[in-house]
């Protein structure tokens, strides 16, 4: 049996009747539980068990309320299943008495699977320490669960000699429970420093931030992503949401075997800047088990640090002007006195010449 779920919230008043059909036909055995209230709304929520041999891509089951303030309905169809088959990585490492080898099987689908290992073509028998397990689950862009899960193995050191083959064998789920397999193999390799192991990429991975100048006046910014690869090939360098979900376009492949910086930007608007959206830059390469993620979130003291040079700046700007308008009040002044000097002295000549002609008159 399969369990279906229906949840209706936000609704005042509290009374409100479930009900459910399948192909416009009523159906009856569901569970509907008392509504619980939260800040003066309700929410309640109705369950109902279907045969899963009856619920299939062509039946539709509805799920309906009615209210008072109106009624609602949403139909449920049967998930699409994505079949995906993993990439796969084989590595080994030589610890002396054993030699360990792990496989990683990356973003595959449904989550059903097996791994069992071979040597040269034969199940792996006798002595041998196995661990397979989990590793975990993301979404991809279209929102799909694609899984991920590893397995190592540890055997002997004289069952590892010069053209030994480890093989590692991935089974999963295809189209109509049909069987899938994908492997891939690890073999000895002896060289001036001891048996070939797992080559590792060299990457630096630095996120670069939007400038708050930017975000306050262009109202959005540019996050940048840039990557260093030093060694090594890198298949993809992209960008998670908060929920580490890949951003559709947001991605870019770099030309295999080429060395250097690579940026990848990602605009950021103000209002997912203020809420303080988080973002993820994740490269992907072979030589990795897990993609490496760097995370950008909002830097508070850098806006801090901004924010008072913007304030030193702002008051030694303020000092200036009014130093500015200082020096400019006492060149008014001066001038004003000049003029008013001058003109006394020009009223103190004129006076002068008036007082001599009269005299001279007399």
């Amino acid at each position: 049996m399969i369990t279906l779920g229906c949840l209706a919230t936000g609704f005042t008043p509290s009374s409100l009747t479930f009900s459910w059909t399948k192909n416009n036909a009523a159906l009856t055995n569901f569970i509907q539980y008392p509504p619980v209230q939260k800040n003066n709304l309700y929410s309640e929520v109705s369950q109902i068990q279907v045969r899963r041999q009856d619920w299939n891509q062509s039946e539709m089951v509805k799920c309906m309320v009615t209210h008072a303030a109106g009624n609602a309905e949403a139909p449920i169809g049967m998930p699409t299943v994505v079949y995906q088959l993993p990439t796969i990585k084989v590595c080994s490492s030589d610890e002396g008495e054993e030699v360990s080898f792990s496989c990683i099987a990356k973003d595959f689908s449904p989550k059903s699977y097996e791994i069992k290992w071979l040597k040269n073509g034969n199940e792996v028998t006798g002595q041998k320490d196995e661990i397979t397990a989990p590793f975990g689950e993301r979404k991809d862009s279209n929102g799909n669960t694609l899984y991920s899960a590893s397995s190592f193995l540890s055997v002997q050191t004289t069952e590892w000699s010069d053209g030994t083959t480890f093989t590692c064998v991935f089974k999963g789920k295809g189209e109509n429970n049909v069987e899938v397999f994908k492997n891939a193999s690890v073999t000895y390799k002896y060289t001036q420093t001891g048996p070939e192991g797992c080559r590792e990429a060299d990457v630096d991975v630095n996120i670069l931030h939007p400038t708050v100048e930017d975000m306050f006046l262009k109202r959005k910014g540019t996050i940048i992503c840039q990557v260093q690869i030093n060694r090594g090939r890198v298949e993809k360098i992209l960008w998670q949401d908060e929920n580490k979900t890949d951003m559709a376009g947001a991605f870019k492949v770099p030309p295999k075997g080429k060395k250097g910086t690579f940026n990848l930007e990602l605009e950021i608007t103000y209002d997912e800047w203020a809420e303080g959206k988080k973002r993820y830059c994740v490269v992907e390469s072979e030589d990795f088990f897990d993609p490496l993620t760097k995370l950008y979130e909002r830097n508070i003291e850098l806006m801090f640090e901004v924010n008072n040079e913007w304030n030193a700046a702002m008051e030694a700007e303020e000092d200036t002007m009014a130093k500015t308008a200082l020096t400019f009040i006492l060149l008014f002044l001066i001038t004003l006195l000049f003029t008013i000097g001058a003109t006394a002295i020009k009223v103190m000549i004129h006076l002068y010449m008036l007082c001599t002609d009269l005299v001279l008159t007399h």
